[in-house]
């Protein structure tokens, strides 16, 4: 009897489908999801952002194009997929990590772009540079007395002339 309730008790416990991580079959693993889930965010907003503005084309057909050819690139299919995302959204806390592990990713992105072509520190060189030769002179045209226009002389400057004198103040 004690064997019987100890083989219930194991084969209770012992999940049936599950695999090693805890994931059912048909389900992506952590890794794949993330790689797979990042690829479908960065086609959505590249549809968001340029092919919205363009008139012609639709923008769910050119993003399930685009899904079409992300699922082809990671050898899944489109309901795994689904249904990977399904199972990670129903589970709050794997949602979460996966969540979390995309955004640090995409940070990481973003500081690498910005911060690639960073020019660093100027290198100090212990060895005389060789002496370059002096810039050439850029000609400029410079006034001279002679350009200018003649000054007036005070007496030849019109003074206003009033016909009222005016009133004092009282």
């Amino acid at each position: 009897m004690r064997l019987l309730i100890v083989i219930i008790l194991v084969s209770w416990m012992a999940p049936g489908c599950n695999t090693r991580e805890g994931l059912p079959s048909g389900i992506l693993k952590k890794e794949k999801m993330q790689a797979v889930f990042w690829d479908v965010i960065q086609a959505e907003s590249y549809t968001t952002l340029f092919i919205k503005k363009d008139s012609l084309k639709n923008t769910n057909l050119e993003n399930a194009k685009l899904q079409q050819h992300i699922f082809a690139i990671h050898n899944i299919s489109k309901e795994i997929f689904y249904n990977s995302y399904d199972y990670y959204a129903a589970h709050i806390e794997l949602m979460r990590t996966l969540l979390d592990s995309i955004t640090a990713r995409g940070e990481r992105e973003k500081y690498k772009i910005l911060y690639t072509n960073v020019v660093g520190p100027a290198r100090i060189s212990l060895m005389p540079l060789p002496s370059l030769p002096p810039p050439k002179p850029i000609p400029m045209p410079i006034p001279t007395l002679s350009d200018l226009p003649p000054a007036q002389s005070p007496e030849s400057i019109q003074k206003p002339v009033f016909t009222k004198k005016p009133k004092p103040i009282p």
